[in-house]
């Protein structure tokens, strides 16, 4: 079971639990319609991934900055009804299967480090 933290602002939250994957929460946030990954960081044998994608335009980020996966909005100039949207939709996870995660890490494995 996952436990979520929202950000005082409003404008994130971390998910707390030691078998999450940033991974299958991005292909997750995928599943809206109009969500697009754009770029990717992580490191082979570190704790250490960004997922940049964009919805409507803005820019979103799924992180681990420590243990827990965090999902955020970077471009601040977004509406607060988009940020809820995108955010209200990651929150409201659900299992990705095997085949789907796969294929979610394989082309997120080509994607640019940093976005535009």
């Amino acid at each position: 079971m996952k436990e979520i933290e929202w950000y005082k602002n409003g404008e994130g939250f971390s998910v707390k639990s030691g078998l999450f994957s940033p991974t299958s929460m991005v292909a997750h946030i995928e599943r809206l319609k109009g969500a697009k990954v754009i770029a990717k960081k992580f490191w082979v044998l570190t704790d250490d991934f960004e997922a940049y994608f964009e919805y409507r335009g803005y820019l979103f980020i799924v992180e681990t900055p420590f243990v827990e996966v965090e999902v955020g909005v970077v471009d601040k100039t977004a509406p607060k009804e988009i940020i809820e949207e995108v955010l209200q939709h990651a929150s409201n996870y659900k299992w990705v299967n095997p085949f789907l995660f796969f294929r979610a890490m394989v082309r997120y494995f080509l994607l640019p480090f940093n976005p535009r």
